[in-house]
């Protein structure tokens, strides 16, 4: 066979994975690199779309009253910081539930940081949309 630490398709994930370190973990790596992935993103078009400028720019905005927050161009960014925020303390979190042996609560906090930076990346298309 041309790959002999592969496991097959019938062993279930959760056992293949027995014994790895949290940092070589799959799902882990998956979890992370989808995270970055959707921050990054965040980041991308919010600098591709938002430039500096002197005048206010709508954070918010609710179709029953209109603009509600308005802000400097600056303050648009603190969903994506938040969104790392939320990362970096999922992730240290995450690891510590690993090293307890309670890696399904591990991967549950890193997917609910995923879940975020995914809420983050809409909100900050919908602000770039009513402000572009």
């Amino acid at each position: 066979m041309f790959f002999p630490n592969v496991t097959g398709w019938d062993v279930d994930i959760a056992q293949s994975e027995k014994g790895v370190s949290f940092s070589k973990n799959t799902i882990v790596r998956t979890l992370v690199a989808a995270n970055v992935f959707f921050i990054l993103a965040s980041f991308g078009v919010l600098g591709y779309f938002i430039k500096p400028a002197g005048g206010l720019f709508v954070i918010r905005y609710n179709v029953y009253f209109g603009v509600e927050i308005e802000g400097a161009w600056w303050q648009i960014f603190i969903p994506s910081v938040a969104a790392i925020l939320f990362l970096i303390s999922h992730f240290f979190l995450a690891r510590r539930f690993y090293k307890l042996c309670e890696r399904i609560a591990a991967y549950i906090m890193l997917f609910g940081s995923c879940l975020i930076s995914i809420g983050v990346l809409i909100a900050n298309i919908s602000m770039v949309f009513i402000n572009y």
